[in-house]
């Protein structure tokens, strides 16, 4: 897992106005909690945490704020800007590297299968993992290996393979990976068609008759 350094100063101002000063000057507003301690109010080098987000989600971060104390922590979520990319917001979780935590980690397909080859559609069900495990044993991501893969067959959270003392927290049963059969083009008999049409225009005529017995 990645470590990186981050600098974060502590925010007094709070509300709308404040927040809109702070990304005018390239900052953005964050904050951290967790393990029952205060929460804290702080900001943010928009490019540093930019950095941080590449590093991977999961990043062990060395925080030093502007009092010079020190806090371990991960980057807990963010918000984008719905069209301009920026970042809006970050959480920040407290972590201890002597205490486990629950994590969301992503999937990654190794290979390709050969039922793909063989005009199979790859589905994937499960886009992350949910682990508990001490901080510096939690993967950047989890690799599936799909090259055995043939059309019909699934992956299912049982079948993932997992480093000693990580340990998964989903439904064993969850499928997280299969090839699916191409769609089959439904196939459609002229002759029916024909014979269709026939019986409608029959049973309107009909239809026309009886009406007109009526009146």
């Amino acid at each position: 897992m990645h470590q990186v350094e981050l600098t974060a100063d502590l925010r007094e101002k709070k509300g709308k106005e404040a927040n809109k000063k702070l990304k005018a000057n390239g900052m953005v507003p964050a904050v951290l909690y967790g393990r029952e301690k205060d929460n804290i109010s702080l900001t943010i080098n928009a490019k540093e945490l930019a950095k941080v987000i590449k590093a991977g989600e999961n990043a062990i971060i060395s925080m030093t704020l502007s009092d010079n104390m020190q806090e371990t922590v991960i980057l807990k979520d963010w918000q984008l800007h719905p069209y301009k990319g920026k970042i809006l917001h970050a959480d920040f979780f407290r972590i201890s590297l002597e205490e486990s935590v629950e994590i969301d980690v992503p999937i990654e397909t190794v290979g390709i299968s050969p039922g793909q080859k063989t005009g199979g559609v790859l589905e994937i069900s499960l886009r992350e993992i949910k682990i508990r495990a001490l901080p510096l044993q939690i993967p950047d991501k989890f690799g599936v290996d799909i090259s055995r893969l043939e059309i019909g067959d699934i992956i299912h959270v049982k079948d993932l393979q997992t480093s000693e003392g990580i340990e998964i927290l989903n439904d064993p049963e969850q499928m997280v990976i299969t090839v699916a059969a191409p769609a089959e083009a439904e196939v459609i008999d002229p002759s029916a068609q024909v014979s269709t049409k026939k019986e409608v225009v029959k049973k309107r005529k009909v239809e026309k008759r009886g009406d007109s017995r009526g009146k």
